[in-house]
């Protein structure tokens, strides 16, 4: 038997696997989605939810957040329609939203939510809010590697994802590694 979260988790795990393989990015997006719908759901009236995730949701716009995802479930609405293109980071995003809510409900990540999350976090500091090391040198190295891997295109980004997801499957992160954050808030981007 399969419960709601499960479904969910697996979906997002799926989602991940195919990032890493550079696959279908319709076929992530829904997996996604279908995962997000279930996490939302299910998390509706948590504080982190209503309070963290909900506004800035809505800054965002349901179309924007929604769209593709209500194109491709119902035909009967626009049955002509065209959907256009999206960039994979909107994927990464939306994925991103789904691993945190499921750490919301369950408590933790698991091993591949870790590593996408890590992913995200060391790709985004200023979305996450990441605390500046205190070291200027070091923190001047880690912008610029930053900008080199988003200059060398997704495919050096893909790479990095995949060595994430080999050490938190081996265990040699552990899923609960944090980040100092410089301020607490709701989630970012």
């Amino acid at each position: 038997m399969i419960n709601k979260i499960d479904a969910a988790r697996r979906q997002i795990e799926c989602a991940v696997r195919l990032v890493v393989n550079q696959d279908d990015e319709l076929a992530v997006h829904t997996l996604t989605m279908a995962a997000y719908t279930i996490l939302m759901d299910l998390a509706k009236g948590t504080p982190f939810y209503e309070f963290g995730m909900k506004p800035y949701l809505t800054t965002i716009g349901t179309e924007r957040f929604r769209g593709a995802s209500a194109f491709l479930k119902h035909a009967d609405r626009d049955p002509t329609g065209i959907l256009p293109a999206f960039d994979s980071t909107e994927n990464d995003w939306r994925i991103g939203f789904g691993i945190l809510l499921y750490r919301e409900l369950k408590g933790a990540f698991t091993p591949a939510m870790a590593a996408f999350h890590c992913w995200m976090v060391i790709r985004h500091p200023d979305e996450f809010a990441l605390a500046e090391d205190s070291d200027p040198e070091f923190e001047q190295l880690y912008r610029q590697a930053i900008e080199l891997q988003k200059k060398s295109g997704r495919e050096v980004e893909v790479v990095f994802l995949k060595a994430l997801l080999d050490l938190y499957k081996q265990a040699a992160m552990s899923a609960t590694t944090g980040f100092l954050r410089r301020s607490p808030g709701p989630p970012c981007h």
